[in-house]
């Protein structure tokens, strides 16, 4: 009973309404859920790639949409998809795609799958706005993100110079 109760709480989150932050609700309207399909360079690509994993191609296409309503510069994808990567470089050429272990400078968006997902935040901490999407696993004990939007399928950090800490389940 107590799960059918917390289903009904949180059904209107996962549309977006009852959400009071502007921003969590862009990105839930126009980035978890959206109500228009978004047409990206690089959707036949995922498709033909993912044509046997529907959650990785429903995570590819979150991942675009998401750099699409931000516009970071820089996008670190540590032990990133291959296709996902291409997808994102087909998609978005003006902004700079990293790869490697080791954080790079100035990054201000992580996408990541696995790993310590605290250490790679604390290393964006001298950065004024950034944010970071976590495909499975929730991270613990993140500091400094004044928005958190959890699903049980992939997590949003972000951070905002002069917003208010807001988090979200959806």
């Amino acid at each position: 009973m107590h799960n059918a109760l917390d289903y009904i709480r949180r059904w209107r989150h996962t549309r977006g309404y009852g959400v009071h932050s502007p921003l969590a609700f862009l990105i839930v309207k126009e980035c978890v859920r959206p109500d228009r399909k978004y047409g990206f360079y690089s959707d036949a690509y995922l498709e033909f790639e993912y044509h046997e994993d529907r959650k990785g191609l429903r995570n590819a296409k979150l991942a675009l949409r998401l750099i699409n309503l931000l516009r970071p510069k820089r996008v670190w994808i540590p032990e990133g998809d291959k296709r996902l990567c291409t997808a994102l470089k087909m998609s978005f050429p003006k902004i700079q795609f990293a790869t490697q272990k080791e954080c790079p400078k100035n990054v201000d968006f992580i996408i990541c799958h696995s790993g310590d997902h605290k250490s790679w935040w604390k290393k964006m901490d001298n950065m004024d706005e950034c944010g970071m999407l976590v495909f499975g696993k929730e991270p613990e004990n993140i500091e400094n993100a004044t928005l958190r939007l959890n699903s049980k399928s992939f997590t949003i950090l972000l951070r905002r110079e002069g917003m208010d800490f807001v988090s979200y389940s959806i």
